[in-house]
C-alpha cells in the first residue's frame, strides 16, 4: 500500500471520528412555542402582546389612510378598503386599553408598597388640601393671576407623590349644557397640562372629573362657578384597615 493511499484512508477516519464526536449544531425546534407561550405569559406577557398588536393594527390603519387621502377626492375610493381601515383602528384602540390594564395590574401592587410606606411618614393630622383656579367665561386658558395657586398644589403634592389626585371642573350657566360640558374638559386638560409644564410630580393614581355647570345659584358673575379644584390627598388610595 503506497504512501499516500495510506494518507487518504488516515484522514477519512480522522473525519469519520470528528464527525461522530461533534455535537450536533442542528437547532433545536422542539421548545420554540413554549419558548413563545412564556414570552406572552403573565400580566407583562399580556402587555407586551396588546403592545405589540396596538402598534401593527395602528401602522397599518395609518397606511390605508393614507392610502385613501392620496386619491383625487372625486375619485371613488375603495369601500372595503376603508372599513378595513376604520377595522384596523378600532382595534387598535382596544389592543391599547387591554395593554394599559395589563400594566396597571403589574404596577398596582408596587403602587400600594409605595403609598403604605409614604403613609408611614405622613402625619395622620394631615388631610386633604384643595386648591382652586378660576378662569374668565368661556375660557380654558389659565390666567396668569392663578399661577400661584397652581404653584401651591405643585409644592404640597412634591411632598407626597403617591397621593391621590382629584381634578374637578366646573362653569357656569353661560351657554348650552353641551358646551359647558366641553369647556369643563378643556379647563381640566388645561391644569393638568399647566402643572405637567411646571414640572409637577402628578400621580399615577389621579382622578379627573368634568363636572360642568356648578350647582347652586346660578350666578355667572361669581368666578366659583368658574373654576377647577385640585384636591390632594397625601395618603392615596392605601386603606389601613386592608
Amino acid at each position: 500500500m503506497n504512501r499516500y493511499f495510506k494518507l487518504a484512508l488516515l484522514g477519512s477516519a480522522l473525519l469519520a471520528v470528528t464527525a461522530c464526536a461533534a455535537p450536533n449544531r442542528e437547532p433545536d425546534l422542539s421548545n420554540i412555542q413554549a419558548n413563545v407561550d412564556k414570552t406572552y405569559e403573565g400580566d407583562f406577557g399580556e402587555l407586551l402582546y396588546n403592545l405589540n398588536q396596538a402598534g401593527d393594527k395602528a401602522r397599518q390603519a395609518e397606511e390605508i389612510k393614507a392610502s385613501i387621502d392620496a386619491d383625487a377626492p372625486y375619485l371613488y375610493t375603495n369601500l372595503p378598503l376603508r372599513q378595513e381601515g376604520v377595522k384596523l383602528a378600532e382595534e387598535a384602540a382596544e389592543h391599547r386599553a387591554k395593554a394599559e390594564a395589563a400594566l396597571n395590574r403589574f404596577l398596582d401592587p408596587i403602587r400600594a408598597r409605595l403609598a403604605y410606606l409614604e403613609s408611614l411618614h405622613v402625619p395622620q393630622d394631615v388631610g386633604p388640601q384643595k386648591t382652586s383656579v378660576y378662569f374668565d367665561t368661556g375660557s380654558a386658558k389659565v390666567r396668569d393671576s392663578e399661577k400661584a395657586a397652581l404653584t401651591d398644589a405643585g409644592n404640597f403634592l412634591s411632598q407626597y407623590p403617591i397621593a391621590h389626585v382629584q381634578i374637578d371642573a366646573y362653569t357656569d350657566t353661560v351657554g348650552s349644557t353641551n358646551a359647558n360640558a366641553a369647556l369643563a374638559k378643556r379647563r381640566a386638560k388645561a391644569v393638568m397640562d399647566a402643572m405637567s409644564d411646571a414640572g409637577v410630580p402628578l400621580a399615577a393614581d389621579v382622578s379627573v372629573k368634568a363636572v360642568g355647570e356648578a350647582e347652586g345659584a346660578d350666578n355667572t358673575e361669581s368666578q366659583e362657578n368658574r373654576r377647577v379644584d385640585i384636591i390632594v390627598q397625601p395618603h392615596g388610595t392605601y386603606n389601613k384597615g386592608m
